[in-house]
Order: structure tokens, then sequence, then C-alpha cells
């Protein structure tokens, strides 16, 4: 190999100077390319940015609203009121009648009323309680009537049920009375057998 005038050393000895790096792409080529990165980029951090726009737009929707910082109420009338906790009495009469655990029964009956001093005779007159699954007892047919301000009547048809019996189905009156101590929830007072309607 020729050594080329101002080679010396082993530079003289390896011949031509190569680039390091290989690269085939020519430089009109490169910054095509870089400004194509730059702007997917910038595509990337807009598209970013407007999904946060939107997720913040939502929050505020679900926070605040569109009724001017008013929050939506729902309300429920003293006769729903007295109508969903006469349902749950019943619901726990229904329990206490496979169980004989009066506290199954503190929360919606009056202890002091005559349905549960009924029941409580009941439960001491009985060997065992009876087990199993729980009676379901729903109210049918419901009419609210206005006894006194802090008392209605549930006028309606009750079904008892369990799994393995007959179904039992009677006309009651519910009496519920409010109790404005634990916050205005309405107590089952006494049961009162109607007419058949």
């Amino acid at each position: 190999m020729p050594v080329l005038a101002g080679q010396t050393g082993v530079s003289a000895c390896r011949g031509p100077t190569v680039s390091d790096r290989f690269d085939s792409i020519e430089e009109s080529e490169r910054v095509w390319l870089d400004a194509k990165r730059r702007s997917a980029a910038r595509r990337s951090w807009l598209l970013i940015g407007a999904l946060v726009l939107v997720a913040l737009f939502l929050a505020w929707l679900t926070v605040d609203g569109l009724g001017g910082g008013r929050a939506a109420t729902t309300t429920t009338t003293v006769d729903q009121r007295a109508l969903a906790d006469g349902q749950q009495a019943l619901s726990d009469w229904g329990r206490f009648a496979v169980t004989n655990d009066l506290r199954v029964l503190k929360d919606s009956f009056w202890a002091n009323g005559p349905q549960y001093k009924q029941l409580a005779k009941e439960a001491e007159a009985r060997d065992k309680p009876l087990g199993g699954p729980a009676y379901t007892v729903s109210l049918t047919g419901v009419q609210v009537i206005d006894a006194r301000p802090d008392q209605r009547v549930l006028r309606g048809r009750v079904l008892l049920t369990r799994p393995g019996e007959v179904a039992q189905t009677y006309s009651w009156d519910v009496w519920m009375q409010r109790d404005d101590a634990a916050g205005g929830r309405w107590r089952l007072w006494t049961v009162r057998e109607t007419e058949n309607r």
C-alpha cells in the first residue's frame, strides 16, 4: 500500500481514512426525518393535553354540575319514608320469626309498642327457634293513611313466603310511628287485621 504524503506511523499503514459510522442517509433526508419526528411528538403532546382537559371538564361536571353550584337533591316524602321503613320492619319480622332474636327488631319496632310486646311473649313461649331461611314479607297494594303528623297507617296485603311452606296472605293495617330521636325513622307500633279486599 503506498504511503501518502503526510501520513506517518499506523495511519500510513491503514490506508485512506474511513468514517466510523456508516450513514446512507443524505443531509436533506436527515432534516426531513427530524422534522417528522418533532411533528409527531408535538401531535402526541397536543393529544395528551386535550385528553387532560376533557378529563378535567368531566370531573367538574361530576362535582359541580351545570346547576350553578346547586347540588342535585332527591326528595323523599314523609309517606315514602314511612312505607320504606314499614317494609323494613316487616322484613325484620320475617327474620325474627325464625331466630327468636328480639335484637333483630330493635331498629324497626317500638320496644314499648303492643306488637313488640306480643312478639316478645311469643319468643318466650317457643322452645327453640325455627331456624332456616327467613320469611319473605312483602306489602302490596299499599294505601298510606295519615293518622296524625307522627303516625302513618300502611293499609295493604301482606304476603309471607318461605321455601317449603304454603304462602300466607293477610289484609293488615300496619301502624307506623315516627321516632324523632332516631332521625325521623318510622317504627312499627302495631298491626291490625282489616277486611279482606
